[in-house]
C-alpha cells in the first residue's frame, strides 16, 4: 500500500513509549526515516510521527514536556512491548490529553510475549481502541494496514 502523501502538519502522531518498544522501527516499518541516532534527547520528527525521547515516558519529571510536545499532534499512540511485564503508562494517563489516544502493543510473537497483560496496561492506561502488530511482519501485513487506516495514513481513509 502507499501511505498518503497529503498528510499535513496538523495530522501529526505521536508515539509515546519506553525505550526499546519499537517506535523507531515502527516508523520505518510504515515508511518513514527516522532521524539517525541511537539516543535522542529532542523530540524527533519523521514525517507525520512525532518521537519524543523515551526519558519522558519512564520519568515523571518530564510530563510537562511530553504534554506539551503532544499538544501539536491530532493523534497519540501508547506503545506498549508484549514482553514487558510493567507498564511506564500510569492509570488513566490517557485521560491527561485532550487528542485521540489509541494503544499499540509491539512484538507479539516473541516467546515472552503476553498480549494479554500488555492490553491490560494499556486498558488501565485509558485506552479503548488497542491495537496489535508485528513490526517484523512489515507494512504489507493485515495488522499493520488495519493500524495505518486507523491512523488515517492511506489515501481514502
Amino acid at each position: 500500500y502507499r501511505i498518503n502523501p497529503f498528510i499535513g502538519c496538523m495530522h501529526r502522531i505521536m508515539l509515546i513509549g519506553e525505550n526499546g518498544v519499537g517506535r523507531r522501527s515502527l516508523v520505518h516499518a510504515l515508511g518513514f526515516a527516522p532521524p539517525a541516532g541511537l539516543c535522542p534527547l529532542a523530540v524527533e520528527y519523521a514525517g507525520p510521527f512525532v518521537l519524543p525521547p523515551a526519558e519522558f515516558m519512564e520519568n515523571r519529571r518530564f510530563y510537562r514536556a511530553l504534554i506539551t510536545s503532544a499538544m501539536e499532534c491530532r493523534i497519540l499512540v501508547f506503545v506498549q512491548d508484549a514482553t514487558r511485564a510493567t507498564s511506564a503508562f500510569p492509570p488513566g494517563f490517557a485521560r491527561t490529553f485532550n487528542q485521540r489516544v489509541l494503544g499499540l502493543i509491539t512484538k507479539p510473537d516473541s516467546p515472552k510475549a503476553n498480549t494479554a497483560r500488555a492490553g491490560r496496561f494499556l486498558a488501565s492506561a485509558g485506552l479503548q481502541t488497542i491495537h496489535t502488530v508485528n513490526i517484523l511482519e512489515g507494512a504489507d501485513s493485515a495488522a499493520m494496514q488495519a493500524f495505518a487506516a486507523e491512523l488515517q495514513l492511506l489515501p481514502n481513509s
